[in-house]
């Protein structure tokens, strides 16, 4: 599925919604986020709201990632 699947009739990219929940040696965080679309490449997981980055995770500090409906 490309990112133009993603889109609605107004070509503006869809915010969904994934629920994270995060851990290392020194903190715990766990929250709702939302994206329009989420890539994972050489160990990072990112966030993107349109053509911005917003959050980029090393996978290894990821305990789950949830897309919510």
């Amino acid at each position: 599925m490309s990112a133009s699947d993603d889109l609605p009739p107004t070509g503006e990219p869809v915010l969904q919604a994934y629920r994270i929940h995060l851990r290392s040696d020194e903190f715990q965080f766990e929250n709702e986020v939302h994206a329009t679309q989420v890539d994972r490449e050489d160990g990072w997981t990112v966030f993107w709201n349109g053509n911005d980055v917003f959050l980029r995770v090393r996978d290894e500090h990821i305990v789950s990632l949830e897309h919510l409906d």
